[in-house]
């Protein structure tokens, strides 16, 4: 860039003497230097950034709806007997060697047909208790359940312009629903009240609170009967390759509920029979 006439020394080179310019740059040069020198000689002082205010982000999850308390089964009144004395209940085997214990009350239940493969599962406390904590969210925590899909896929019909899930659909489940309703809900109770102490164990393993557990099993059982009972077509749309409920209700359910809504009104009326059934002897104080 060309420099304008104030930006330039002036050169006085062709006079005679030392010009007085020239002495006063040297003398800045030498002042200058001074001070970078006596600069150099200190140290540095560090500077420390401003803190940041940063926010935490914290994602509470939803609130899971007021479920109520299972009371403790009343300890069995024994009566003196001279002739024989009463054996106490055997005590229970620790978590891990639970199994074949678990196993026994799943058969004594009529745990068989399409449910026969849970009884092969390891771990059958802690996966149940999984289990359990899922469903009273409203997720089937597929992963755990080593049960066959249907054979048949699930299949839509449209009428006019108007997609619908298939009726004919619905028999898909009926093997599950019939091992379901034949489960002797009064062992499965029973089972409970033995096996308590060991869920909770579980419970707690989860990171949850033990005493918490009786709750989630009710809320699990709650969403269940809380699932509604369609008679009419139900209306789909579909997205890519997967199917939504066309009606902004029913694609607000839980995946559990909607997972119901598959087995068709008749099914559900059948599992709700046997979850109302389970509930109130859970609950009863008998």
């Amino acid at each position: 860039m060309k420099a304008v006439r104030e930006d330039r020394l002036d050169d006085d080179s062709g006079r005679g003497g030392f010009p007085t310019r020239q002495v006063l740059l040297v003398l800045a040069i030498i002042v200058a230097g001074f001070m970078l020198w006596r600069s150099m000689g200190d140290k540095p002082v560090a500077v420390a950034p401003e803190p940041v205010a940063v926010e935490e982000m914290i994602v509470e999850p939803p609130p899971l709806p007021p479920a109520a308390d299972i009371p403790a089964r009343p300890e069995p009144v024994v009566e003196e007997m001279a002739e024989a004395a009463v054996e106490p209940p055997p005590p229970l085997p620790p978590l891990a060697e639970s199994d074949d214990m678990v196993r026994a009350r799943m058969s004594a239940a009529g745990v068989a047909g399409e449910l026969a493969p849970l009884e092969q599962q390891q771990n059958l406390v802690q996966q149940g208790t999984a289990l359990i904590d899922g469903l009273s969210r409203g997720v089937v925590l597929r992963k755990l359940l080593p049960l066959d899909p249907p054979k048949d896929a699930f299949t839509a019909v449209e009428e006019g312009d108007q997609m619908y899930m298939n009726p004919a659909g619905y028999k898909r489940y009926d093997g599950y629903v019939e091992t379901i309703g034949s489960l002797d809900t009064a062992t499965l109770v029973d089972s409970f009240h033995t096996l308590r102490p060991l869920y909770e164990e579980a419970y707690g393993q989860l990171g949850l609170n033990p005493e918490d557990f009786d709750n989630a099993l009710i809320r699990a059982l709650d969403r269940v009967l809380a699932t509604p009972e369609i008679e009419e077509p139900i209306a789909l749309t579909r997205k890519s390759v997967m199917y939504k409920y066309a009606d902004p209700q029913l694609e607000q359910l839980t995946p559990m509920q909607k997972q119901l809504l598959r087995m068709g009104p008749d099914n559900i009326r059948r599992i709700k029979e046997q979850a109302r059934a389970l509930r109130e002897g859970l609950l009863s104080q008998q």
